[in-house]
């Protein structure tokens, strides 16, 4: 069978079988650091909440920009060598990870955002804008002396969604906007991590159940920008008084659903023992014999806001967002080469699926802002709960409770033009997983039970959680820095 069509039926596969992603994805700052929401009337509301469109005055342009450095830190409980499950007599070293985004970079990053917009009259609003609303990127790295203890679960990873949205709003009354803002999803990815690619060898235990010599290395990318998915944000803004209300919803990819699927064009698996250790299984003469395809779900995301002016230059807001990750359970792989001139063979995994099973996740927000003509400062502290739960914490998707204090300040520097600056650290409260929902002898049990799916064992493989146990200590902490200019004209 050809490759072509051999992509053909394992896409077909994948549209019924994932419904996953790794790590956390929502960028809860798109816009900058401080000011946005839904009952904001920028050109943020493109993303916030479309219907602030309406509270525009004449025409604006927006450009932000986020400097974001992120740490992580894993400390893997011990596995027995002979079976992988925990605790064991084999332990490891501490692992960290991080990453580092910045807005000089294509496509845009987390809270990189350029608006477009203008307010018409006293009936309409409208905007275009250009921002990253989903991003995933971690990097684990090597520990003094060369180990990799989450290699089965990550290496690194760079997940990133640039959307392209138009928004419009109309007054209904006085005091009512509605907006709506369709808009174009064009994902890019790269993913890297370890797959064991034969049995062990039980007459050899020592040997560890994370052994180098059964493992290769899946390095899966993109190539470039790819067709877009599509997507619909909708609300509406109500303000009487010193009062503001903002509701809004965005859906998850539509037409698919929910369902995004991403050709990788640069697909390489690497041995790490053996002659061929480190040398990719596509020969020099065919480096592109290898193609794949991902599948993962993104979620969709409700928001409220509410805003009461106490005095003059006072205001308090509160913002509620409901980001609606459960519908991540896991990711997809498929690859497939030529049946012509194979290089899989039959020890090398062709269909790889990695378990998340995340949760819903609420964004909890409390404001104050102090405004002048030319001025305003602004604080922000922000819970979220974790979309993760512990027991299925691995270095793909580290997350539990979080807490980030916030500043902002912003200051008109002319007439026309004002320029702002934020600040946010975000905390995570340490994940003790517990035990770990990952069981690394499941792969062995289902195949002696010759592949029955109604076996605990099977189902588990089916799921992805038969991979090496990620029970462990988990930590995460990052800092953000962003800048944004206005211009009104």
């Amino acid at each position: 069978m050809s490759i072509p069509r051999r992509l053909a039926a394992l896409a077909a596969v994948s549209l019924f079988a994932s419904r996953a992603f790794a790590g956390p994805l929502c960028d809860p700052h798109v816009g900058g650091i401080g000011f946005s929401g839904p009952t904001s009337g920028d050109l943020t509301a493109v993303y916030w909440n479309p219907a602030g469109l309406g509270l525009l005055q004449g025409p604006q342009m927006m450009v932000a920009g986020a400097l974001e450095v992120s740490s992580v830190s894993v400390e893997r409980t011990s596995i027995d060598p002979a079976t992988g499950a925990n605790p064991g007599s084999q332990t490891f070293p501490a692992a960290s990870g991080g990453s580092t985004l910045h807005p000089i970079r294509w496509p845009l990053g987390p809270s990189s955002f350029l608006g477009l917009g203008a307010g018409i009259g006293r009936r309409f609003g409208i905007g275009l804008a250009l921002f990253s609303p989903y991003s995933s990127h971690l990097t684990m790295n090597p520990t003094a002396d060369g180990q990799e203890p989450a290699r089965y679960h990550l290496v690194s990873m760079d997940f990133n969604h640039l959307a392209l949205a138009t928004g419009i709003a109309i007054h209904a009354s006085d005091s009512i906007q509605i907006g709506a803002a369709p808009g174009l999803l064009f994902p890019t990815a790269r993913l890297v991590f370890d797959e064991v690619t034969g049995p062990l060898d039980p007459s050899a235990p020592a040997a560890g159940r994370e052994d180098r010599g059964t493992s290769a290395r899946y390095d899966l990318a993109t190539r470039g920008i790819l067709f877009p998915a599509y997507y619909l944000s909708f609300g509406a803004h109500y303000r009487r008084g010193r009062f503001s209300l903002g509701l809004a919803y965005t859906t998850a990819p539509l037409g698919t659903g929910s369902t995004v699927n991403l050709p990788l064009d640069d697909t390489q698996i690497r041995p790490l023992s053996g002659a061929g250790a480190g040398t990719s299984l596509c020969p020099s003469s065919r480096p592109n014999c290898l193609v794949g395809r991902m599948s993962y779900r993104l979620p969709s995301t409700y928001v409220a806001g509410a805003t009461w002016r106490s005095s003059p230059g006072w205001a308090v807001t509160g913002i509620l967002r409901l980001v609606r990750n459960s519908a991540h359970d896991k990711i997809t792989i498929l690859i497939a080469d030529t049946a012509s001139q194979p290089v899989l063979g039959t020890s090398v995994p062709d269909h790889v699926v990695l378990y998340r099973g995340f949760r819903d996740s609420l964004d909890v927000r409390a404001r104050v802002v102090y405004a002048s003509k030319d001025f305003r400062v602004g604080g922000t502290l922000r819970f979220e709960t974790g979309a993760v739960p512990a027991s299925h914490v691995n270095a793909a998707a580290v997350d539990g409770n979080k807490i980030e204090p916030s500043l902002a300040a912003e200051l008109r520097i002319w007439r026309q033009i004002r320029l702002g600056a934020g600040y946010a650290f975000t905390w995570m409260f340490p994940v003790d997983t517990g035990a770990s929902v990952f069981d690394p002898t499941a792969a062995d049990t289902c195949a002696a039970a010759a592949g029955d799916l109604d076996t605990p064992a099977c189902q588990a493989r089916l799921a992805g959680q038969a991979r090496p146990s990620a029970a462990g200590n988990y930590r995460l902490w990052r800092h953000t820095l962003s800048v944004l200019a206005t211009f009104a004209f």
